[in-house]
């Protein structure tokens, strides 16, 4: 049997700890206007990847700004004081080699770019000019309010769009808006250059932001360019770090059922109260277990519901944050499985927790794909790099730097603590998305009426 070179690098690299504590990937320092420097170095191949991330998103708006992080992303790759105009900054980018893109989230601003690293001391500078000096041109904000509500509106023909933003509302209630990047409508189409410049100066500043870097440069070389531009971005005088909102306690245990002409499967979901990362880091790792055991194709779970034909996929879910935790369990089946699915899913949790549910050579199996997926991972630096931009905003590094570690060491015993912590006899919202006429199939009722006309002011 020959073996091949991968499977030698994935062996040699197993002998010893990957990317843990005791070994990083990447390097950090900070300038010192609180600007955090990270850089990954790699010579593969001769480009560059520049990332600014920022802790802002939902959780840095209001009521009346709901949706405007969104719309300063697409902003920032419009004019500034270098490049006055549109024209001008494409014509940069043509001129650099640019492929430019961002996005925001709930607790994460990111813009990025790749360029080749002949160009890095350019780009870095062009990356500099767009966040420190944005005109905000009042002909380019029509322009690129109307990019942005397009992609409201692509996102509201979605089937579940209305169902989403509903259970938003019942979970958060009135907060609802910390936790929804993509805005209201309405807010976006009055937003204002001057809430733009206001928002701005509450959270696009050195302090509150990262730039992380990967790819082919000289170290030294790079952090003297780095100081050079970035130390004259200033925070604003008196500048103070936005500060995350509590959000109510997790509502009592509840049941919606939406129909639609717009989808084809029945939808099942229980939402959960799940682990908040900066509070409970250990909880995450043991999420991160479970859903990768449940993911196997050799194990009970899989065989059950997908392997058997009872449901097109089942699973759980789990998007790491630390301001608000989400745990999903779902499936999507066909109506005339949907009873049955429903049934068996809803008692899964507890099936979980038999002693002979989960396998030690099945937990070997998950934590040995788990280093392959960050050796892989870390094999893309433009990919690695943004991912280290996401860590650092929403849960910081040491988190990140330690995941392995902290994955490698959980075990099925923290797998049940988590079960019994956040699933079992636990209040969770079930959501049923499904046809009218599947609906009578499966002998339900369409319930949301009532809490759409309470919730939601614009459905869909």
């Amino acid at each position: 049997m020959k073996i091949g070179l991968l499977s030698l690098l994935l062996l040699a690299a197993f002998s010893k700890p990957l990317y843990g504590s005791s070994t990083k990937a990447f390097q950090q320092t900070k300038l010192s206007n609180g600007l955090d420097i990270i850089t990954v170095e790699s010579h593969k191949v001769p480009l560059v990847t520049i990332v600014l991330a920022v802790r802002a998103g939902g959780f840095t708006e209001t009521p009346e700004t709901n949706g405007l992080t969104h719309l300063w992303e697409h902003m920032f790759f419009k004019g500034n004081k270098s490049l006055p105009d549109q024209e001008a900054f494409n014509r940069r980018v043509r001129e650099l080699g640019i492929i430019f893109n961002g996005d925001t989230s709930p607790e994460k601003v990111r813009y990025y770019f790749t360029l080749p690293s002949v160009n890095l001391n350019a780009g870095l500078d062009f990356m500099y000019q767009a966040i420190s000096g944005p005109l905000l041109d009042p002909i380019e904000l029509k322009k690129e309010r109307r990019v942005v509500l397009d992609e409201y509106d692509r996102n509201a023909s979605q089937p579940g769009f209305d169902m989403h933003r509903l259970l938003k509302r019942i979970i958060y209630g009135n907060m609802y808006y910390l936790r929804d990047a993509l805005g209201e409508r309405n807010l976006i189409a009055n937003a204002t250059r001057k809430q733009l410049f206001v928002m701005k100066d509450a959270v696009f500043v050195p302090k509150n932001s990262a730039l992380l870097i990967a790819g082919d440069f000289n170290p030294k070389e790079l952090q003297k360019t780095v100081r050079k531009i970035f130390n004259s971005w200033s925070n604003p005088k008196g500048w103070t770090p936005p500060k995350p909102k509590p959000f109510p306690r997790f509502p009592k245990s509840n049941s919606v059922i939406m129909t639609s002409n717009k989808t084809r499967n029945v939808a099942i979901r229980w939402t959960y109260n799940g682990p908040k990362a900066r509070i409970s880091p250990k909880d995450t790792y043991a999420a991160d277990v479970l859903i990768s055991l449940l993911n196997l194709k050799t194990g009970k779970f899989h065989k059950k519901y997908i392997e058997s034909g009872q449901a097109l996929a089942a699973g759980l879910s789990y998007y790491t944050q630390s301001q608000a935790g989400e745990v999903k369990l779902y499936g999507y089946t066909n109506a005339d499985k949907a009873a049955q699915l429903r049934k068996d899913l809803a008692a899964a949790p507890k099936e979980w927790l038999q002693a002979d549910y989960f396998s030690s050579s099945e937990l070997d199996d998950v934590k040995r794909s788990l280093k392959i997926g960050r050796l892989y991972n870390l094999n893309k630096p433009s990919e690695y790099i943004k991912n280290l931009a996401f860590w650092w905003a929403v849960t910081g590094l040491n988190y990140y730097g330690d995941y392995l570690d902290n994955l490698l060491t959980t075990d099925i015993s923290d797998v049940r603590n988590f079960i019994k912590k956040y699933l079992i006899d636990k209040n969770r919202i079930e959501t049923i998305f499904l046809s009218p006429s599947d609906a009578k199939t499966m002998g339900v009722k369409d319930n949301s009426a009532p809490l759409i006309k309470k919730h939601l002011a614009n459905p869909s």
